[in-house]
């Protein structure tokens, strides 16, 4: 009988402590939402949780929040820096020289272009030694974007001799470029699906032939 009587006054004790705790509860929440459906919506509804009852909220506005500007270290940002300038002196390339990049050829098509051979990028008619410029034909087998180190690779055929050039496209050296035919490749009759035509070297050197003579 002892036993039992034990047992149960130990349980109403932990009956009595869980409606203390369960009266608390309730209490937090009433001070919390003055609207006793607030409470309910928030038990037993799909409730979204308000940022001032987020448990992290102490830790600041999340993610990564700063209320400065981040310090660009040369010493861990070197890279990322050099690229910025690389950037910043192709666009001063381009806009030097718009005819190369206005001209808007693609790979497999025939274009001229016209580069300084003699004389250097500044001589003047009136200098002793004058300007000689070349003009240069070819099929564009391929494009390498390499910021100031782009080049195209032009292929042709002079005197049944084939020729490959690979052309600096930011030089200073070139002065014009303009496209003779489009697809000349495959005269049009079916799309460029390759980004190099690598594999025309070892082709008919006739199909590469853009000069006449």
């Amino acid at each position: 009988a002892n036993h039992v009587l034990i047992s149960l006054s130990s349980s109403i004790k932990g009956v009595n402590i869980m409606m203390q705790s369960v009266a608390s509860f309730a209490c937090r929440q009433m001070a919390t939402f003055r609207q006793p459906s607030q409470i309910l919506a928030r038990q037993f509804s799909s409730y979204v949780v308000e940022p001032e009852d987020m448990p992290y909220l102490h830790h600041g506005k999340r993610p990564r929040f700063r209320g400065y500007k981040k310090f660009k270290s040369p010493r861990k940002r070197a890279s990322k820096l050099l690229d910025e300038l690389n950037k910043e002196a192709v666009e001063k390339s381009k806009a030097s020289n718009p005819a190369m990049w206005e001209a808007g050829f693609r790979v497999g098509d025939s274009i001229e272009i016209q580069m300084v051979t003699q004389g250097g990028v500044n001589a003047k008619d009136g200098d002793s030694k004058s300007q000689d410029i070349e003009k240069i034909r070819g099929v564009v087998l391929g494009i390498i974007n390499r910021g100031l180190n782009s080049s195209v690779i032009m292929r042709d055929v002079v005197y049944g001799l084939p020729i490959e050039r690979k052309i600096p496209m930011h030089s200073p050296m070139v002065k014009d470029a303009k496209v003779l035919e489009h697809n000349f490749i495959f005269k049009g009759k079916k799309k460029i699906k390759r980004s190099k035509l690598y594999y025309f070297r070892n082709l008919n050197p006739l199909l590469n032939k853009v000069s006449k003579y």
